[in-house]
């Protein structure tokens, strides 16, 4: 029985570093309420619908069908805490964040955990991340994933799909935390899997046309895209002011530059590319952090999209 691994062998762990810190801004409670109407009469029917609001503060946070499930952010929280109690990863430094938006109806919380790490191609280190979000305003389903955080250029390098590495569920009656959790767990070698494909990237060449393509499609450019189709050159597309006016478009394609001069012009460089997007451009409409987390998570997801078109992800 040498071989058996205890299933919580980090509740002693996760204890130490995390145990007493709570749920930050995700600290409140949540309740439900019945939605009705009154018609011409004055008379008040049930409107099959369910209003999610904020105990403390009263704010509405979303409205819903009678067949969603809510999960409580602090559910959430636990399950992932869950995850790394069941995980057997290697905990030391562990760094945990949470927070909110659109005044709590939106949260996530992200473990990084330095003491899993590879070798990139370019020789840096990326460490193993986890995160999970949860939304009551329908903007994001109970999901969790894994990723890494490149060291040097603080991006985040994200796993590819269809694999273990994600876990993602609409609030219905078919939504399992526990079944998240469980999938979860076998993430101890998802970042040396994805990254003997991030080392297959750095020696497949990329076209300027496929490069270009991609980062129309991440910037959500459709107009460049369609142009493309047209038969419009590169240049040709960039002279158009609907092209060159998409700033997600033209900061890809000036990191690009940097990229492909560091890295040389192959996949490993328009990943990168694309990671530092999501990772670190905001449009001018943010008006705080929160803000520019929740911009990030939806970078990310686009990037995570985009990139099962590259070679060796699918």
């Amino acid at each position: 029985m040498d071989n058996v691994t205890p299933l919580f062998g980090n509740h002693g762990a996760i204890q130490d570093q995390i145990g007493s810190v709570g749920y930050g801004p995700a600290d409140f409670e949540i309740s439900e309420a019945p939605v009705f109407y009154r018609d011409n009469d004055g008379v008040e029917h049930p409107a099959n619908r369910k209003m999610i609001y904020r105990k403390d503060t009263g704010e509405a946070l979303g409205l819903h069908g009678l067949g969603y499930e809510t999960v409580d952010h602090k559910m959430m929280i636990d399950a992932s805490r869950n995850v790394l109690e069941r995980s057997g990863l290697d905990l030391r430094d562990m760094k945990e964040s949470i927070a909110i938006g659109a005044e709590g109806s939106m949260c996530y919380i992200q473990h990084t955990l330095p003491e899993h790490r590879a070798l990139t191609p370019d020789g840096d280190t990326v460490s193993l991340q986890l995160l999970h979000l949860n939304s009551h305003n329908g903007v994001w389903s109970y999901q969790g994933s894994a990723g890494g955080l490149q060291s040097a250029c603080m991006n985040t390098q994200i796993f590819m799909k269809n694999t273990l590495t994600m876990y993602k569920a609409r609030h219905t009656e078919a939504l399992d935390i526990d079944k998240g959790a469980r999938i979860l767990t076998g993430t101890i070698g998802m970042l040396n899997e994805n990254n003997d494909i991030w080392h297959e990237w750095a020696n497949i060449t990329v076209s300027r046309e496929e490069v270009f393509r991609t980062i129309a499609e991440a910037s959500g450019s459709k107009f460049t895209l369609g142009k493309l189709k047209e038969g419009l050159s590169i240049e040709e597309c960039l002279e158009l002011p609907t092209c060159y006016n998409n700033s997600a478009l033209t900061y890809m394609c000036n990191e690009w530059g940097q990229y492909k001069a560091k890295m040389g012009q192959n996949y490993w460089a328009l990943f990168n590319t694309l990671t530092h997007w999501s990772t670190h451009f905001f449009n001018g409409k943010r008006t705080n952090a929160t803000d520019s987390s929740v911009q990030y998570i939806k970078n990310s997801e686009t990037v995570r999209d985009v990139i099962q078109q590259f070679p060796k992800a699918a």
